[in-house]
């Protein structure tokens, strides 16, 4: 080989060394450091990528300027204490925001503090005028919104925002001290365009939780159209009889009425009453101050509900006045008006909301509607006596709990039998709806009287069924005086057959 040669051999495997030396240390190389707010991130021709070459937590105040007005969110700052297991005591500064604008209304903190993380980190898409002589045509000769945004070092910069561009209704023009104009990211400035009630706190109650931690204790509807309240208690006897493995639950409904009437809500179609309670959220904040004015306008002068209740330990009232209504386009040439929430208010707190309609069962429901077809089911080991009263008589059933026993006249009877007699008791599902009267004497009635650590699960000392006669061969039920429904008279000849069965060693039937 000659001397010639081998000068290249050695020449191509130095570059070849070279070049892995080269490409070695190309995907090796950190990469730009990119943080919360502004990092100092670049674009291919070096400049900024960033509006603010600054972190959101170097921002001290917010201002904003729009057509609907302005309003500032300004940093504070307060210490917070945490104990560990040991019991040491440590201490750290903890920053959060706070608006006067806001007039006293709640914020949601994960929303300001999103918006302001926002404008301290945004991104631009593209620079679309270095220099731009005609700014109307970006709407930037008069921005449609500002913000200034001020920092921990005293300096400041205002932002402004112009139009959507026309193409691209996700960009947003945008412009700083000098006229070079920008496309950013729309939904990044958004909230700039709003009002300050875009940041209220719109959830009222948290949602509910399998452990049962957060049970609707009670609830109380007050209307206009209501000659008394309508008060409904959670059934919490029920609850702590189901978590028994030995013990047999009579119902699956959770929540009862307590007034008008004394009876069991049907789980299925009286649940919406209950349930929203639950994740309570409102639509939108639509006034900041609670005025005479803006009471009266929204109806909440004279409110069409006033709903209290106790949820997950704390405790409600909430008012519901007039409809939100908007226009809806339909397939025909007229719109069609459709009910979009009621106008609310919380006790205790300010400002006033729209309630969504889907959550607003309160306004409109009926007891009757509501009412389980078994309109009774207290756990017989609750129960002091049952006097029951049929065409042979009025007989007294005594229920010794400790003991397990039962007894009529100091009568023995046999207790697996009375088990399934008192079934019966509280097994007249009704058949059908009846809200008219019931006249005359009953042909029946069952009356369960409470042990005395009972009278306020249940609402009162005792609950009677009355049975009334009817001209379609069918008898009135009628609880506590007011009748709800239907039952076939069957029922009521079985009732007699099973008195005289369990008091005679019969066998208790529990078909109708």
């Amino acid at each position: 080989m000659t001397k010639s040669v081998k000068t290249v051999f050695i020449a191509a495997g130095v570059l070849l060394v070279l070049g892995g030396v080269l490409l070695v240390l190309m995907l090796t190389k950190p990469k730009p450091e990119t943080s919360e707010a502004g990092s100092g991130a670049s674009d291919a021709e070096g400049v900024s990528a960033y509006i603010i070459d600054k972190r959101a937590a170097e921002v001290t105040s917010v201002t904003v300027n729009n057509d609907s007005g302005s309003y500032t969110f300004t940093r504070q700052k307060r210490v917070v204490s945490t104990t560990d297991e040991s019991g040491n005591i440590t201490s750290s500064d903890e920053y959060y925001w706070t608006s006067e604008d806001l007039k006293g209304v709640p914020q949601s903190d994960t929303l300001v503090k999103s918006f302001i993380t926002s404008l301290a980190s945004l991104p631009q898409k593209s620079t679309v005028e270095e220099n731009a002589s005609d700014l109307e045509k970006y709407g930037l000769d008069t921005p449609k919104a500002t913000a200034e945004l001020k920092f921990e070092d005293g300096t400041d910069i205002t932002m402004r925002f112009g139009i959507q561009n026309p193409a691209d209704s996700s960009s947003l023009y945008y412009r700083d001290e000098g006229n070079k104009v920008r496309l950013i990211n729309y939904s990044a400035a958004e909230p700039a365009f709003s009002d300050v009630k875009q940041f209220a706190n719109l959830t009222v109650t948290e949602s509910y939780n399998t452990e049962g931690t957060n049970e609707l204790d009670f609830l109380k509807i007050t209307r206009p159209d209501l000659e008394e309240p309508v008060c409904i208690r959670f059934m919490s006897e029920i609850a702590e009889l189901a978590e028994d493995e030995d013990s047999i639950v009579s119902t699956f409904n959770t929540h009862c009425f307590t007034s008008p009437v004394n009876a069991e809500i049907d789980v299925t179609k009286g649940k919406n009453v209950c349930y929203d309670v639950y994740g309570l959220t409102m639509s939108s904040c639509e006034y900041l101050e609670q005025t005479e004015e803006n009471l009266k306008k929204c109806g909440l002068d004279e409110p069409q509900a006033i709903v209290e209740f106790k949820y997950g330990g704390k405790e409600y009232e909430l008012k519901i006045g007039d409809a939100l209504r908007e226009e809806v386009a339909s397939t025909t040439s007229t719109s069609i008006s459709t009910v979009k929430g009621y106008y609310a208010v919380l006790k205790g707190g300010a400002g006033i909301y729209l309630l969504p309609s889907d959550k607003a069962s309160w306004v409109s429901f009926k007891v009757s509607d509501l009412i389980s077809h078994r309109p009774l089911s207290p756990y017989i080991y609750a129960v002091e006596y049952v006097e029951v009263t049929v065409p042979s008589g009025t007989y007294k059933f005594d229920i010794d709990g400790e003991n397990k026993t039962f007894s009529c006249d100091g009568k023995q009877l046999n207790a697996d039998e009375f088990r399934s007699f008192y079934q019966t008791l509280i097994g007249s599902v009704g058949e059908e709806m009846y809200t008219g009267e019931a006249s005359g004497t009953p042909i029946a009635s069952v009356t369960f009287n409470y042990k005395s650590k009972y009278f306020d699960a249940y609402g009162g000392e005792s609950d009677t069924l009355s049975y009334y006669g009817s001209d379609d061969r069918k008898c009135i039920v009628v609880l506590n005086g007011t009748p709800i429904f239907k039952v076939r008279r069957v029922y009521v000849d079985r009732l007699s057959e099973n008195v005289d069965a369990i008091l005679n060693g019969g066998k208790v039937q529990i078909d109708y």
